[in-house]
């Protein structure tokens, strides 16, 4: 689970203490020193205790104390005296370290009242359909105005173990985001004054709004890593992985409703599955990790009932269980090429293949079956860069694009990308009309669920050039397309 909290002003309260070694024994001492607040005074007959229990000892006229032979533990120590408040200190005592504190004692303020317990207003109790980024209100009072009160806002749900403690709020209003869609949360808050006992308000509870039909995917760069997004037609969008971790190339699968995509581990390239909601992220490969002439081109697919995965590595194409066993040869080119692109559709078995050398070209395109066996070859013999391939439904169309300037630029650098779709029974290929402007390409074609659309890549020539998402409709005679996820790319589309 994931939070961001913004929070008006805090208080950091540093607390510190020293550890001089003592040798390589496993017991330890704790000495220190107990002074008034404010003054500095020394003070004698303060009770010393700690926990896990060990001596109690009292404080000389000095205020001086030392608690000896203490094994290696992490210990509340407190300290007590008539008139003030009791003091607590964290002693770490490790490899027999002697560990010296300091409290600084606070005088009772006996007409000193504590804060009201927190009265929670938003959300209501048992409130339902709540969205997955909003405000937790509450309310409390404290009469004495030299108070400066604090909150501890605690936070989790019934889903997983996460808890969330959020600290030192000073506002009576916390921001949360990224709560998990579908999920009862629990909230709690206490309110301390830092003289009286905290007080603490009833436990209320939450629903969060369904998961959303947002059934396209696409990536989006932010500070130098692929982040992958969900989104819909009408742009409402949820952010599925990390920002801190470079993952892209996301792909659903309708049946198993998982989403595998790429990400960068170690230098190396694997695949990973996740819930549909970012949830459950499960790297699948491990001792082979996807490889070819170009990451960003590279491309895999899921089996028709997501039990596996087909993916390129250099010259071969890979089979695995969705659970990362099982791991197989399916394909191996004969010429060296680079198997780069697959897909498979989702009725009578077809799987299309693209292959190229280790520049990006001398591209070919064909279909095998799950043996592995060439059926048809569909683009071979032509020069430039070509690839993005994806199968209609029932395997009769493939959906791919092709540089038609026929440049073979080095870093594989394409001109005049456009994208066609191949009709295998009939043998013929029409190039799709999306009125695309000389300077820029249309990559990463797939078709829509229902095949009426195409969604792709919009972007200009060369390398960092921005691109957008964009859905072009067959049954728009005005050449019908739209921007989906401006500063996109590498889109999917699928049904939930």
């Amino acid at each position: 689970m994931k939070y961001s909290i913004y929070i008006l002003s805090f208080l950091v309260l540093i607390i510190g203490c020293s550890e001089d070694r003592l040798g390589d024994s496993d017991v330890g001492t704790i000495t220190g020193t107990v002074i008034a607040d404010g003054t500095n005074e020394k003070l004698a007959n303060v009770k010393i205790s700690t926990q896990p229990s060990t001596s109690t000892v009292f404080t000389d006229a000095n205020g001086l104390f030392s608690i000896e032979s203490v094994a290696d533990e992490s210990y509340s120590v407190q300290a007590d005296l008539d008139g003030y408040v009791s003091q607590f200190e964290i002693a770490n005592v490790t490899n027999g370290t002697l560990v010296e504190l300091v409290f600084e004692m606070k005088l009772e303020e006996t007409d000193n009242t504590a804060p009201t317990i927190p009265e929670l207003l938003l959300p209501e109790d048992n409130a339902v359909d709540v969205p997955t980024e909003i405000e937790l209100v509450w309310s409390s009072m404290d009469e004495n105005e030299d108070d400066d009160v604090n909150y501890t806002v605690t936070l989790y749900n019934d889903a997983n173990d996460d808890v969330a403690v959020f600290e030192s709020v000073v506002d009576t209003t916390l921001v949360v985001q990224d709560l998990l869609y579908s999920t009862r949360y629990f909230w709690q808050v206490a309110a301390t004054d830092n003289v009286n006992e905290p007080v603490q308000s009833p436990l209320f509870n939450f629903k969060t709004t369904t998961l959303p039909k947002l059934n396209i995917l696409f990536v989006k760069e932010i500070n130098g890593n692929n982040v992958i997004f969900s989104t819909d037609e009408e742009g409402n969008e949820l952010r599925l992985t990390d920002l801190d971790v470079n993952s892209f190339r996301p792909r659903r699968n309708s049946i198993t409703k998982k989403i595998a995509f790429l990400r960068t581990i170690g230098g190396n390239v694997h695949i990973f599955t996740m819930d549909e909601d970012g949830n459950n992220q499960t790297q699948i490969t491990n001792s082979q990790p996807v490889q070819g002439f170009s990451f960003d081109e590279l491309d895999y697919t899921w089996s028709p009932q997501g039990d596996f995965l087909l993916y390129p590595a250099f010259t071969k194409l890979y089979r695995i269980a969705e659970n990362g066993t099982g791991l197989t040869t399916l394909y191996e080119t004969t010429n060296g090429n680079f198997v780069t692109n697959v897909d498979w559709s989702r009725f009578n078995d077809v799987i299309a293949v693209k292959t190229n050398n280790s520049e990006g070209y001398n591209v070919e395109i064909f279909t095998v079956n799950t043996a592995g066996d060439v059926q048809d070859v569909i683009l071979s013999g032509v020069p430039g860069g070509a690839g993005g391939v994806n199968l209609n439904v029932d395997g009769t169309q493939l959906l791919y694009y092709y540089d038609t300037s026929g440049s073979e630029l080095p870093n594989y650098s394409l001109q005049d990308a456009r994208m066609f779709i191949y009709n295998i029974l009939a043998n013929t290929s029409v190039e799709l009309a999306t009125e695309v402007e000389t300077g820029y390409l249309n990559i990463d074609p797939r078709f829509s669920p229902n095949e009426d659309k195409v969604i792709y890549t919009h972007k200009g020539r060369g390398f960092n050039e921005p691109s957008q998402v964009y859905v072009h409709d067959f049954n728009d005679d005005n050449v019908g397309f739209e921007v989906i996820a401006p500063e996109g790319k590498m889109p999917d589309w699928e049904n939930q």
